[in-house]
């Protein structure tokens, strides 16, 4: 930035070329373009960082659906499986007992188990409901 003599020497020359009586007149216009250049910069910097945040919400919601999808997938995978447990029993109640290989009740299924989720034991299990209980 020029120092205060070179800001002399300027005005000086601007006053020689220009005349004393449109020297006011150009001061005001190029302050006019200075507040217009300044505005517009300003709006699109502002412009820049809406458009930053809108990509960062886009990518944001990219990984939300992502999740969304494996989550759907896993619980149509939880839903066979208890469907199956479910065409099992209907299956073992209709036909009595099924029983393995050599005449022993098949072992219990397995289901796959989320993160967090214990092992469920058949003395996990909750007594059965009894309406007249209650």
């Amino acid at each position: 930035m020029p120092g205060p003599q070179e800001l002399l020497v300027i005005a000086v020359v601007a006053l020689l070329v220009f005349g004393p009586e449109r020297l006011p007149e150009l001061a005001r216009t190029a302050g006019k373009w200075l507040g217009r250049l300044r505005s517009e910069t300003h709006r699109n910097v502002e412009e820049l960082k809406r458009l930053g945040e809108i990509q960062q919400l886009q990518a944001d919601l990219q990984g939300l659906k992502r999740e969304l999808d494996e989550a759907r997938h896993e619980v149509s995978r939880e839903v066979k499986g208890l469907s199956g447990l479910a065409e099992d029993a209907a299956d073992g109640g209709s036909n009595g007992q099924r029983r393995g290989a050599g005449g022993e009740p098949p072992a219990p299924r397995a289901r796959s188990l989320a993160a967090g989720d214990a092992p469920v034991r058949a003395d996990d299990a909750p007594p059965p409901f009894d309406p007249e209980a209650t």
